[in-house]
């Protein structure tokens, strides 16, 4: 009980750092610390959970592909390759409310801290032109911004969870998500485009050039995935060369000065210090048995699904950072005796809660850079999602039991 209780106050600082304007790195970085001091491990083993980051292949994978991943959005945004991208979607899509679902959600791939700000420009400009409130706008560049974490095996998220459950196919969790992400695009379009009135624009010409066009500057996106599933070599390699892409999309002006500003060491640190965070929890033994008791105390999935729900939401909630959440979370579900396919439910149920906690956070850096762009209050944002929430929230647990009943 008392290593619980050093979570809980660890955790409790995060959202008061992040008051106090600490940027997120350091405010995980802090928590992380403030809970190895209060989990009486030793300053011995503490020293250790640090050292593994960098000497366990797993945890030293997941911050390389960090580090690969934050040049390469940088390099794609210098060089306004995400400008053309947009472009392109726009000479070939001819419904614009398509294009508002489209637009952040290419976007989205490049997986970056507060990325919905790369979105929310575009959005806004076409949003205004076809008569869309603002805070249904913000609605909208958040909802198809964040389709790509669940799919990406790339994305910092999913890196998490094959850092923490390394024996878990990920492209099988992959395709259990995929259920989950056209769900939102369903209930996204449902709740904020439908009634949105949209002016079909005449045919397109040169759609085949264009098409060409728009796969040659998302190439650096998609590449390093076609490459990783033929070679199954690390993503931190392939992703070298969608940079080398880059390069040859580029103007090539002072390339290499540019490569080196994008490395976004804010993102790495971040990302360290929830690993390290994944460590002590994982070396606490007392709440490492405290959560296994909890789990088989509990006489049936329904119990399960409540514990997973309440404890992956509140830490995404209260962190505004998904891979927090998984953090703490994940590092228990890899200690209970779990086999077969069950652990991928269990495992997608607590990504998915986590995802709902973190998304609806006001700490959510998405949310709060749109809400500013768009001049939209909190509250203007959380009454479009009145309905939108937990519909999500359903078809979250709906989904469960039903992968529960057709795979186990």
């Amino acid at each position: 009980m008392a290593q619980l209780v050093s979570v809980l106050i660890s955790f409790l600082f995060i959202p008061i750092l992040i008051r106090l304007k600490f940027k997120l790195s350091y405010t995980i970085l802090i928590s992380a610390g403030i809970l190895g001091l209060l989990s009486g491990l030793g300053f011995e083993t503490l020293g250790g959970t640090v050292i593994s980051i960098f000497t366990n292949p797993s945890s030293r994978t997941t911050v390389l592909t960090v580090m690969m991943v934050s040049i390469l959005g940088g390099l794609m945004r210098h060089y306004k390759i995400l400008d053309k991208v947009v472009e392109t979607i726009l000479l070939i899509i001819r419904n614009k409310k398509n294009a508002l679902m489209v637009i952040p959600a290419i976007i989205g791939i490049l997986i970056i801290p507060g990325g919905a700000l790369l979105s929310a420009p575009f959005i806004n400009n076409i949003g205004e032109g076809m008569k869309i409130s603002p805070s249904r706008r913000a609605a909208i560049n958040l909802v198809f911004r964040h389709i790509a974490m669940f799919l990406l095996p790339y994305s910092t998220a999913l890196l998490i969870v094959s850092a923490t459950l390394p024996d878990l196919n990920i492209f099988k969790l992959i395709l259990l998500n995929l259920f989950f992400v056209i769900s939102i695009i369903i209930t996204g379009y449902f709740f904020f485009l439908k009634k949105v009135e949209s002016e079909i624009l005449p045919p397109r010409e040169n759609i085949g050039k264009n098409l060409l066009k728009l796969a040659i500057y998302t190439s650096p996106i998609y590449i390093a995935v076609i490459i990783n599933a033929i070679t199954s070599l690390p993503f931190h390699i392939t992703l070298i060369v969608s940079v080398f892409i880059v390069y040859l999309l580029s103007d090539k002006k002072d390339f290499i000065k540019v490569l080196i500003k994008s490395l976004n060491w804010s993102t790495v640190l971040t990302v360290v210090a929830v690993l390290i965070m994944k460590e002590i929890i994982l070396n606490m033994e007392g709440l490492i048995g405290l959560f296994s008791n909890m789990f088989n105390a509990s006489t049936g999935m329904l119990s399960m699904i409540c514990i997973f729900l309440i404890s992956s939401f509140f830490f995404g909630y209260i962190t505004g950072n998904i891979t927090a959440s998984l953090a703490i979370i994940l590092p228990m579900l890899s200690q209970l005796n779990i086999v077969g396919e069950l652990i991928y439910i269990y495992t997608y149920f607590a990504f998915g809660s986590a995802f709902i906690g973190y998304y609806f956070s006001p700490l959510h850096l998405c949310q709060a850079f749109t809400l500013e762009h768009m001049g939209v209050t909190t509250g203007e944002l959380y009454k479009e999602y009145r309905f939108y929430a937990p519909t999500l929230l359903l078809i979250l647990i709906v989904s469960t039991f039903i992968f529960k009943f057709i795979f186990v």
